[in-house]
């Protein structure tokens, strides 16, 4: 059960990054659906805008789902779409499922879910409203089989969770589309973020840095920014990252090769190295000087996880939530407990109620599986 239970916990994770790597990029919304269809469970997912004003979609993403124009009389039958009108009435950051909107001995009446679902293998849904105004609706829903059933409420749990980090992917790509200068708007997206971000030229020079990676080289602790160039302590590090702007570079050229490159970079201290992603961006006009993005994470930091999170990410109370922000930030459970003016015996009853709900058998697990939470926006009280 624990095993399955941190299994997961680092799934949700990995979705949620899978989304913000979305809203910074398009052409990875396919990846977060797959990624949100695995996790609450189905057969497909999607991901669309709509123009309330001529009812058509302005953006549409789907993964698992065959294409509109295969499936016969598709048109006919989405006008018809008990879903869609109940979706359109539904408020921004609600989650709905069918039997909000339908009652199964009413499904098989319904020409919709009777004859038009049955042709793609689907019956059942679960959505989340993600913008709705008197001018656009915005939605992502999670399609599932008959074999698949009614959502119950631990799938209803995890798309309430999700839909804040859609919402706030979908934020970020719109902002980035609809600025007059692109470059300036993607530069303080970037700076939003709690990890170090730099944007590299085909020859390995730094286009920008934002303000999380200005405060690592700051430190000096093993990374610098030295003549628009990103130094490491750590030599090898330095021929990873040459090796994979030039990955990047033969992808871009319509190469076969390796899409993707992760290593770390170790300190000048000797601590926990950084952990370093190189990904190519696509050609587009703010970004044609761009080679590839390069993502700087400092496992040491702390700051970038509030008790809102990790009440979040476990199903926290507010006590035991605050206890694992202490524990993140190394704080003994003595030093805890007399801070807090709390009995030794209530953290430790926090301490057991917290390992139960994180799945951690002992200590070093508990604090392992805290130093992966992390948000990916910094806050204002970030450190330098």
């Amino acid at each position: 059960m624990g095993g399955a239970f941190a299994m997961a916990r680092g799934d949700l994770l990995a979705t949620i990054e899978a989304v913000h790597a979305a809203g910074l990029n398009d052409a990875y919304w396919p990846r977060a659906l797959a990624a949100m269809r695995e996790i609450v469970g189905g057969a497909g997912a999607t991901f669309e805008v709509i123009d309330k004003s001529r009812f058509a979609p302005t953006a549409f993403h789907s993964v698992g789902i065959p294409p509109v124009q295969q499936i016969e009389y598709a048109d006919h039958y989405l006008a018809i779409n008990p879903r869609a009108r109940a979706g359109l009435a539904t408020p921004t950051g609600h989650v709905q499922w069918d039997y909000q909107i339908i009652n199964e001995a009413a499904m098989q009446r319904d020409p919709f879910y009777a004859d038009f679902l049955p042709q793609i293998g689907l019956r059942y849904f679960v959505a989340g409203t993600i913008r709705q105004t008197e001018d656009e609706f915005a939605v992502f829903a999670i399609q599932r089989s008959p074999k698949h059933g009614h959502v119950g409420r631990e799938e209803i749990g995890l798309m309430r969770r999700l839909l804040p980090h859609v919402q706030q992917a979908f934020d970020v790509a719109r902002r980035l589309k609809s600025a007059g200068e692109a470059g300036d708007v993607l530069e303080c997206a970037l700076d939003c973020l709690a990890d170090g971000v730099a944007l590299l030229r085909a020859d390995g020079t730094v286009v920008y840095a934002n303000e999380s990676l200005r405060a690592i080289a700051r430190r000096g602790d093993g990374i610098r920014l030295v003549k628009g160039v990103i130094e490491f302590n750590d030599l090898t590090a330095r021929d990873k990252l040459n090796a994979a702007v030039a990955s990047t570079l033969r992808l871009k050229r319509g190469e076969a090769g390796e899409t993707l490159a992760d290593f770390t970079a170790g300190r000048a201290t000797g601590r926990r190295p950084y952990l370093i992603s190189v990904r190519p961006l696509p050609s587009r006009p703010a970004t044609a000087a761009v080679a590839a993005i390069v993502f700087v994470h400092d496992p040491l930091s702390h700051g970038t996880v509030t008790t809102g999170a990790l009440r979040e990410m476990f199903g926290l109370t507010n006590a035991e939530a605050a206890l694992a922000q202490a524990l993140h930030s190394g704080v003994t459970l003595a030093d805890y407990a007399h801070a807090r003016s709390l009995s030794l015996n209530t953290v430790y009853t926090h301490l057991r109620r917290l390992r139960e709900k994180t799945g951690s058998s002992r200590m070093a697990e508990l604090i392992h599986k805290l130093n992966e939470v992390r948000l990916p926006l910094r806050t204002a009280s970030s450190p330098d």
